[in-house]
């Protein structure tokens, strides 16, 4: 041993004690630098590294990702922040007021965004405000609300249920009253229920009324000096033009051009729903109708119109209103004669249902 252990004093190796500290230097070096010293002392560093292993097979360390580890430490930044964590703490423990004033503050933001900004910088700093003070846990207030609100929700769901119970023991008395009534009814029902049995000719029908629809309320339906308008409101416009200029008739024929342009739309996708014989007819008829209205009126705003009659005078007003027809209406009149053209092929298909070849 060439240093004292305690202070670092050199030594010649035969001192029993430090000459500088005193440090029994002969018992160190029994009980250190012995044979059997150095084994025990190695058996006890193997024993404690033995024991180390076990621990770290009992409890494994979890290896975080990336990802993990940013998250955690900005969780953990985040909680270190004791305002934050009393303003969440203050809304987690009065849930019903929060809720109460976010509801509050939208209903205000719809009528006046800078009121509602206003409340909602309010709000803020009181709650900041709420988060510097010590935490109070539920308020009074907010225990009260939950308890209104609940027993509210309570009366209203139970009174519903109270109405609907009323409903079928009324039903139950009227049927057992009246049990050949019932009859009746079920089997009626049995007569009217039909199979429905839509293939693409039906749903493409259907999808072309439903174009029709929305072209008419589509811009660029008639393009005027000003602007560009959809066909129903420029319709609709001139009508009124002509009842406040005394002429009555020519508004009553524009009137039911516009009536026919979104009934028969609607009565077409009513008779193909209804797929039978008859209501297929009946969707070709009112196809071809619609088709043959649209063709006819685009084709006299196209012409030179005279004012000799009512028909002519109402076209001639409606062409004098609108400049020129737009890509709204070219397309009304394709989709109408789509529709006509789908309907017809759908007049003459076979009428098939589950388990028939054909019925009429």
């Amino acid at each position: 041993m060439k240093k004292c252990p305690n202070c670092g004093q050199a030594l010649t190796g035969q001192e029993k004690a430090c000459p500088n500290c005193g440090f029994n230097v002969e018992k160190y070096r029994r009980d250190y630098f012995t044979e059997e010293a150095v084994e025990e002392n190695v058996e006890r560093r193997e024993a404690k590294r033995e024991e180390a292993d076990r621990s770290l097979e009992k409890e494994p360390v979890d290896k975080l990702s990336r990802s993990a580890y940013q998250q955690k430490q900005e969780r953990n930044a985040f909680t270190g922040n004791s305002t934050a964590e009393k303003m969440l703490q203050w809304m987690r423990d009065n849930t019903t007021i929060a809720f109460l004033v976010g509801v509050g503050l939208l209903i205000i933001m719809s009528f006046s965004r800078p009121l509602g900004w206003t409340a909602f910088a309010v709000s803020m700093a009181l709650l900041i405000w709420t988060g510097h003070r010590d935490s109070q846990g539920e308020y009074t207030a907010d225990r009260n609300l939950t308890e209104y609100i609940r027993n509210g929700a309570s009366k209203v769901f139970n009174a519903f249920d109270d109405k609907e119970s009323e409903i079928e023991e009324k039903s139950e008395d009227f049927t057992q009253a009246h049990p050949k009534f019932e009859a009746k009814v079920e089997k009626a029902k049995k007569k009217t229920k039909k199979p429905r049995n839509f293939g693409i000719i039906q749903l493409s029908i259907l999808l072309t009324s439903l174009i029709t629809l929305v072209l008419l309320f589509l811009g660029t339906g008639f393009v005027t000096s000003s602007s560009k308008l959809t066909v129903a409101s420029v319709f609709f416009e001139v009508a009124n033009r002509q009842i406040a200029a005394g002429k009555i008739v020519p508004a009553l024929i524009l009137y039911l051009f516009l009536a026919i342009f979104l009934i028969l739309p609607v009565f077409i996708m009513l008779a193909v729903s209804q797929n039978t014989r008859v209501s297929r007819v009946r969707a070709f008829a009112l196809s071809l109708v619609e088709s043959l209205v649209l063709i006819y009126l685009f084709y006299q705003l196209a012409q030179t119109t005279s004012a000799a009659s009512y028909l002519s005078q109402a076209v001639s007003s409606l062409k004098s209103y609108a400049v020129a027809i737009g890509i709204s209406g070219y397309l009304l009149i394709l989709v109408s004669c789509l529709t006509t053209v789908l309907a017809g092929i759908n007049m003459f298909q076979p009428m098939v249902k589950p388990g028939q070849n054909s019925e009429e």
